[in-house]
């Protein structure tokens, strides 16, 4: 019993002595962030704890703020790339002030990613934050202008349709406006979605050529119409799979019902709620 005791205290001494703070810096102008976090364990099985952000401007601090862990749903946050890429920024995110922002994983074998802005008031500095979902967001500049561009998918499909690959071929468009919110500008970048929609237009033909289901990627495909502005066209092809009763409940991997009948009311509704217009 002594034993176990003392090869127990052993190991907990070992892993606090492993742990190791990190401190991710990023400047721009008289802006600098500074971005801290406890790392425990090894490449294989790192740890991450105590995240904090700091912000200087002229090399005083204006903001010291510990940033939350998101409880019993996920393990805790992980830094981007679990710490082999940065994980905080200084952008110009609207052609205003820069802001800071920090990109964090919330773990777990899906889901997300997470990033938080934080912008300069005449009170100090307002957070406002966004999840991804399970693929992490690439900032660009797509417009040319002042405002940067978030690039994301929208993995909502895969809930009430299964569509494990759907979400890869809907990309999404954010920008933060100078108030601090997300808007989804994707309507505006048409370009980005067409060769989604292609693709998922191309993967209903081909599964309803081989008599497979098509309900996952037709669901997708009625999405990506949407956001290119012609709605019509996916709900013709949803109504094309409904004649030929491609919409009958199979029992296969997919199939997430109401089915048949049930299909298409089921997708506008959802489509409704999710500001598909």
């Amino acid at each position: 019993m002594r034993l176990a005791v003392a090869i127990l205290l052993l190991l907990l001494v070992t892993s606090v002595a492993d742990a190791r703070t990190v401190v991710e810096r990023d400047s721009r102008g008289a802006v600098r962030a500074e971005l801290s976090y406890e790392r425990s364990g090894d490449g294989f099985s790192s740890s991450f704890a105590h995240f904090r952000l700091r912000i200087f401007e002229n090399a005083k601090p204006v903001l010291d703020r510990r940033l939350a862990t998101c409880g019993r749903r996920c393990r805790r946050y992980a830094p981007a790339g679990y710490g082999s890429s940065r994980s905080v920024h200084i952008r110009d995110l609207n052609g205003g002030r820069p802001e800071v922002f920090v990109d964090l994983d919330t773990g777990g074998g899906y889901c997300c990613w997470v990033t938080s802005v934080e912008r300069r008031t005449s009170h100090g500095y307002a957070s406002s934050s966004k999840s991804w979902g399970p693929k992490r967001p690439h900032l660009t500049n797509l417009g040319g202008g002042r405002m940067l561009e978030f690039i994301s998918y929208d993995d909502r499909l895969l809930s009430p349709y299964g569509c494990n690959f759907c979400w890869r071929f809907l990309p999404h468009v954010w920008q933060v406006g100078h108030d601090g919110r997300f808007r989804d500008v994707t309507r505006h970048f048409p370009t980005r979605v067409r060769p989604g929609a292609r693709a998922l237009r191309h993967r209903y033909f081909h599964a309803s050529r081989h008599d497979q289901d098509v309900k996952a990627m037709l669901a997708g495909y009625v999405t990506a119409a949407h956001l290119l502005g012609t709605p019509r066209t996916g709900w013709r092809l949803a109504k094309r799979a409904y004649r030929r009763g491609e919409l009958a409940d199979r029992r296969g991997r997919y199939d997430f019902c109401p089915c048949g009948r049930g299909w298409i009311p089921r997708l506008r509704r959802l489509l409704a709620r999710w500001d598909y217009r």
